[in-house]
């Protein structure tokens, strides 16, 4: 594993202590790989009431109020896919994973994304070494351990590259700028020094796709479901799998019943 940089030991510890405070909705995967559920909005009976607008006044207040009459009518709007009644619950979750990852996340687009910019910082200095499961397909490994250690090695190298010539660029900024040949800072503490920022732009292209980026990512029932759909099925890449494993697992921690009868309505994975 690289030697992290000062941005990725914060994060390396915030993962910490987010996996301490909020242990039930937090997940590790692998060595720097993390998810947590941080917040959601609406509820089963959310759900309901917006199902009910053109046919009836009755509202659920709480949850508490569910009748059996409510959940057949939630396992009816499930199993006939219903869509828009689901759009009205929503989920923010916090991730850490590799960039590869993200690229495949990424195509569920009906949700919101933001995500950790190398043109305002130095990138995460960690990336993704695969597992014994991940290296096996049908009991065959398609890498060894050698090939593994001269991955890891070249990412190293990679990394080392990054912040020698980063360091390399912020020296010549300041020389210059000492020189008067460039402005000195800006008072400003919010504003951006725009050499720094482009060397970061520049060298952030060398970056792999194996390194960790960070996002927070909000998104409804509707779209979730999709996800868990596409993603937990025995055919997806095992990296989202995994993640996508351990978002499904918090939603179903969160939501107990609205989960129970997602299963039993035919969706989920195989």
């Amino acid at each position: 594993m690289a030697t992290y940089n000062e941005g990725t030991r914060e994060i390396a510890q915030e993962i910490e202590a987010r996996l301490l405070e909020n242990p039930d909705y937090s997940r590790r995967l692998g060595e720097f790989g993390f998810i947590e559920l941080e917040e959601t909005w609406g509820d089963e009976t959310t759900i309901l009431n917006t199902a009910r607008v053109s046919t009836s006044n009755r509202r659920l207040r709480n949850l508490s109020d569910l009748t059996e009459k409510d959940k057949n009518l939630l396992f009816h709007l499930l199993s006939q896919h219903h869509g828009t009644p689901f759009e009205t619950v929503y989920f923010r979750f916090r991730f850490i994973a590799p960039i590869f990852v993200l690229r495949q996340w990424v195509k569920h687009r009906i949700s919101t994304w933001n995500e950790f910019s190398m043109r305002y910082r130095k990138p995460i200095s960690a990336y993704y070494v695969p597992d014994e499961k991940a290296l096996t397909v049908d009991g065959f490994p398609v890498l060894t351990p050698d090939q593994i250690e001269r991955y890891a090695d070249l990412m190293e190298r990679i990394f080392a590259f990054y912040e020698a010539e980063y360091q390399e660029s912020c020296r010549r900024i300041d020389q210059a700028a000492s020189e008067g040949r460039l402005p000195g800072e800006k008072k400003d503490p919010a504003a951006r020094n725009p050499y720094r920022a482009r060397a970061r732009e520049l060298l952030r292209s060398a970056m792999p796709v194996s390194a960790y980026s960070d996002v927070y990512w909000t998104v409804n029932f509707r779209s979730l479901m999709n996800f868990f759909d596409l993603r937990t099925k025995e055919n997806a890449q095992y990296e989202i799998r995994e993640y996508a494993l351990a978002a499904r697992e918090l939603f179903a921690r969160k939501f107990p019943l609205l989960s129970e009868l997602y299963e039993k309505s035919g969706s989920g994975p195989e």
